[in-house]
Order: structure tokens, then C-alpha cells, then sequence
């Protein structure tokens, strides 16, 4: 085989290389989850997430599994190994066409998701009259968004939360004192929708960059299987 046949191989290795790190993130981050239960809970508003996380297990394993056959078929140039890996790239790229056209067409519903969740987190007038529970998850959306309040601080009758301002610290044992001069002047609600927009954009640069990366595999993987059929039969 010749010196283009032997840098397909290596274009898969490297690939797949960094394929299996990707699959060994994910199951970590889908286990971390699973161990960690009860204190997402208390910032998903008591939302069980346990089913997410087995979700997030489950697509490390099978990251994992394509990363080690892709990376044998560029080591081994085995074309049944080359042909099973184009076949379940393929598959996994149609699954994954098939995902972001459900998720474009949910769109607006993922914003109207992220709407109710704020109004419900941010139900509250007072903030000494939410639970401990309802405070942290308030403390942590502020503190993230860089925002006070559902629309502004003015919407917190009495005392304005010590995390509506930038010299909040969530270990710190000294009340925060916060007033309206110095906490966020933005609402929690429409930053919660520039930061959703803002994923939603990371997630569409994401699977664009895996979409080529699956089409260079997919290439990769049929020169593989091509070449090393056509030297055997010389």
C-alpha cells in the first residue's frame, strides 16, 4: 500500500484517538452524575435527572466502543473491522441528522421551557420567604446570568439578595449587603434566554464540526477497505 493508504490510516487513528478520549469524558461525566444526585436535584428544582444521566453513560460507551474500532481499523487496516466502523458511523451520523432536525423544529419550545422554569424559580416576591432549596437554585442562576430578579431587582420586595451583586462568594460566611445601585441590572429571565441562544448556537457549531469529522471517517474508512482489497487481490 502506498504513502496516501498509510496516511488515511493515520487520520483515522489520530481521529479515533481523540474519539476515545471524547467517550472516556463522557461516561466519567455521565457517572459523576449519577453519584451526585442529590445535590443537582437542588438546583433542577427537585427535577429528577437520573435518566439524563444514564443517557449521558450510555452515549460515552457507545463513543468509546466507535473510537476503539475506528482507531483498530486505521491500526490494523482489517476491512471487516474498516466496514463495520463506516457502517456504524453512518449510522450514528443519520441518527444524529435526525436529532438536530427535532431539536431545530423544538426550538421555541426549549425557549418556553427555559421561560416557565424561570417564572416558577422566581415565584417569589421576597427572597427571605423562598425555602433554603429555592434559594440556592435562585443564587446560582444570579450568580451564573450575572442578573437580579425575574426582570430586574426591583422585582425583590425588602432585602435584595447578596448574589444579585459581582462581591457574592457561595462559601463565605459574611452576609453580602446588596442594593439596587450595585446588584445586576438585568432580569434572570431574558439573560436565561440570551444564555440558551447562546448554547443552542455552541451545540450547532458542535455537530457541524462532527458531521465533517464523520464524513473524513466515513472517507477514511472506505479508502481503508478499498486499497486493502485491491492489494490483496494483486
Amino acid at each position: 500500500m502506498g504513502m496516501c493508504d498509510n496516511k488515511t490510516n493515520l487520520v483515522l487513528i489520530v481521529i479515533n484517538t481523540v474519539t476515545i478520549f471524547v467517550g472516556i469524558l463522557v461516561l466519567v461525566a455521565g457517572i459523576m452524575g449519577l453519584m451526585y444526585q442529590d445535590t443537582m436535584s437542588e438546583y433542577t428544582g427537585g427535577v429528577n435527572t437520573e435518566m439524563l444521566c444514564y443517557g449521558v453513560l450510555i452515549t460515552g460507551v457507545i463513543i468509546l466502543i466507535v473510537g476503539m474500532i475506528g482507531w483498530y481499523a486505521g491500526f490494523s487496516s482489517n476491512v471487516t473491522i474498516a466496514k463495520a466502523y463506516v457502517i456504524l458511523i453512518i449510522i450514528i451520523t443519520l441518527l444524529q441528522l435526525a436529532f438536530c432536525v427535532v431539536e431545530f423544529l423544538r426550538k421555541g419550545s426549549i425557549s418556553e421551557d427555559v421561560e416557565v422554569y424561570m417564572n416558577e424559580t422566581f415565584n417569589g416576591t421576597s427572597y427571605d420567604s423562598l425555602s433554603p432549596m429555592q434559594q440556592d437554585v435562585v443564587d446560582v442562576l444570579q450568580v451564573g446570568l450575572e442578573c437580579c430578579g425575574l426582570e430586574s431587582p426591583a422585582d425583590w420586595e425588602g432585602t435584595i439578595p447578596g448574589s444579585c451583586c459581582a462581591n457574592f462568594t457561595f462559601n463565605s460566611t459574611t452576609p453580602v449587603a446588596c442594593d439596587a445601585a450595585s446588584a445586576w441590572g438585568d432580569g434572570c429571565r431574558d439573560r436565561a434566554q440570551v444564555a440558551v441562544g447562546g448554547a443552542i448556537f455552541f451545540a450547532a457549531i458542535i455537530l457541524a464540526i462532527g458531521f465533517i469529522l464523520e464524513f473524513i471517517c466515513i472517507f477514511a474508512g472506505l479508502w481503508v477497505t478499498k486499497n486493502v482489497s485491491e492489494y490483496k487481490r494483486v
